[in-house]
């Protein structure tokens, strides 16, 4: 003897069924939402970015105008004393050292922004079509936040990097700097 359900509780069951796939669906979507909304706010940071990029080259440009200038003044014979010479020459060297470090620190910049943008573009499709396949299959699925986390964890790092570099050339050039400042004064 088979037993079979009565019909009411086949219904109940396929609508459970149904307001569960609905609220699936639903999640997805908003988390999908979610996803467009924070790729559509890091648009807008690269744009930024890309217009803070032509300006600090514009102040490149400009810097390095002025170091012509402070090169050409110091081959110039003028009448300076030696201590004089090597602050100038300190000072220009400082300079065109910081301005280096700056074009680095934006093309470290720029480079890991399009990264994280590229990974999070990738990760998103990704999320798309793994979504798509698995919402014939009935399965839960989400994005991987590992992953898009990533190409942020690999730009701190590289930040991180940069700056211990630079604090430790800064300790380097002012410790090499002190004899000479000190003995130039006492001149």
């Amino acid at each position: 003897m088979s037993y079979e359900k009565p019909i009411h509780e086949a219904l109940d069951d396929l609508v459970e069924k149904l307001e569960s796939l609905q609220a699936e669906k639903s999640g997805q979507i908003e988390d999908t939402g979610k996803v467009s909304a924070s790729l559509d706010r890091l648009a807008e940071l690269i744009a930024d970015l890309e217009v803070q990029r032509s300006r600090e080259n514009k102040l490149t440009q400009k810097l390095e105008v002025v170091i012509n200038q402070l090169e050409r003044l110091t081959k110039e014979p003028l009448f300076r004393s030696e201590a004089q010479k090597k602050d100038l020459e300190l000072t220009l060297r400082k300079i065109i050292a910081g301005t280096r470090t700056v074009g680095q620190v934006i093309e470290i910049i720029a480079n890991s922004v399009q990264i994280m943008f590229d990974s999070i573009l990738k990760t998103f499709n990704d999320f798309k079509v793994t979504a798509n396949q698995n919402t014939r299959s009935s399965k839960i699925n989400s994005l991987d936040l590992a992953r898009v986390l990533e190409p942020m964890n690999t730009f701190l790092r590289s930040l991180a990097t940069n700056i211990e570099k630079k604090s430790n050339a800064e300790s380097t050039a002012s410790s090499e700097d002190t004899p000479g400042v000190s003995g130039s004064k006492q001149a």
